[in-house]
């Protein structure tokens, strides 16, 4: 496969979920001769990435910078070719913190957007998600439902207050308006514009993950490792692979170089071929090797009912009678009522993306990494 020779390639949000893994792809790139691994921190999350900084042969270059301080980071723009935008505050606190969510994930994209103008880098892929689309189906709805849908028909929503997953399906939803929007935009050199691109890829689970999954581990060991389905029959909701996701990055990379007029200024749906099922049941399946296995309750409680107690519990909150949850009681449900498939078709025909690791491999990998965290003690 061709690449493009000595690239500098700028990753943000280096030391995250995805950005751990978006680095390990780029080290084993050979048309990358230098990685600009920007963070607020380089407090590291496995050994394997605490290597990675330390190997000088590898040509990675640390920023310690916050890309809400447009300044702090201009140095790790100056010569790049290419900006990996991963940084993001990935929280579904309830109630949310709007304000550090406008900072990190809309605030700090439009930081980056001016960086790649003045500095004259030419390409940026940014990460989004598919829950930017994830909308009740219908107008006083619960649950959505998405069959195979391609990119043209996932609508995003005018009225930001259907998105299930709320204020931070929001701000990423801003910030991908952002970075799409931008596409084209002429550079500081005058000669030269601005190539952009939001990829989409769905949930995503494995090493490193500490967001929707382990909250739920949490709340099975809480509950003797048992797990109860909430919403009836229960929907089915696609997931992916954080190596597959991270993998697209680098497929996104080199097709804005070489075929721009591919996936510039489109947003593209990421997945792979993880089975798709209720992601309770997800919970059961990747913790059976565990001694704290979870199981599962044979009868569910109707969709309904589970609603009218998510909203009481979010009203508890509000008045300070129970404390914040870490995913909004009303969205897990809804999601877990969904019925979520998407259409990679995009991804595949113009930009070459495949899943690297096949199911097989994903699944062995996230049987160890949550066996372990449902082996732990529930803090």
């Amino acid at each position: 496969m061709d690449r493009a020779p000595g690239e500098v390639v700028l990753l943000t949000g280096s030391n995250g979920f995805l950005g751990q893994h978006v680095l390990k792809h780029l080290l084993e790139d050979d048309g990358v001769s230098e990685i600009r691994a920007l963070d607020k921190n380089f407090h590291c999350n496995n050994n394997e990435a605490e290597s990675n900084y330390k190997d000088e042969k590898k040509k990675i270059r640390p920023y310690l910078c916050d890309l809400t301080n447009l300044e702090s980071c201009r140095e790790a723009f100056k010569g790049a070719d290419v900006v990996l935008h991963c940084a993001a505050l990935v929280s579904y606190d309830y109630p949310p913190d709007v304000v550090e969510l406008r900072k990190n994930n809309v605030d700090a994209t439009e930081n980056v957007i001016k960086l790649c103008v003045e500095e004259n880098v030419g390409r940026l892929v940014h990460c989004s998600t598919t829950e930017v689309t994830l909308q009740s189906c219908f107008k006083g709805g619960i649950v959505a439902v998405s069959i195979f849908k391609q990119e043209s028909k996932l609508e995003v929503p005018e009225n930001e207050g259907r998105l299930i997953f709320g204020e931070y399906a929001a701000s990423k939803l801003r910030a991908e308006k952002i970075v799409i929007r931008a596409n084209g935009t002429s550079l500081q050199n005058g000669k030269d514009a601005l190539l952009t691109v939001a990829l989409r890829p769905t949930l995503l689970y494995g090493e490193g993950d500490s967001h929707i999954l382990p909250e739920m581990l949490k709340i099975a060991k809480s509950r003797g490792d048992y797990l109860l389905r909430v919403t009836g029959p229960g929907g089915k909701q696609q997931m992916t692979y954080v190596g597959n996701a991270a993998w697209a990055f680098l497929r996104a990379k080199d097709t804005l170089l070489k075929s721009p007029n591919a996936i510039a200024g489109l947003p593209v749906t990421v997945t792979d071929d993880t089975l798709v099922e209720d992601l309770i049941l997800f919970c059961e399946r990747v913790t059976r090797s565990s001694s704290n296995h979870v199981t599962v309750s044979s009868w569910p409680i109707p969709l309904g009912l589970s609603y009218l107690g998510a909203i009481l519990a979010e009203l508890l909150s509000d008045f300070g009678l129970i404390s914040k949850f870490k995913v909004p009681p009303r969205s897990i449900v809804a999601f877990l009522g969904s019925i979520i498939l998407y259409n990679r078709a995009r991804a595949s025909i113009r930009m070459n993306y495949w899943p690297k690791y096949t199911h097989e491999q994903t699944l062995a990998a996230a049987s160890k990494y949550y066996g372990e965290l449902a082996s732990r003690k529930l803090q």
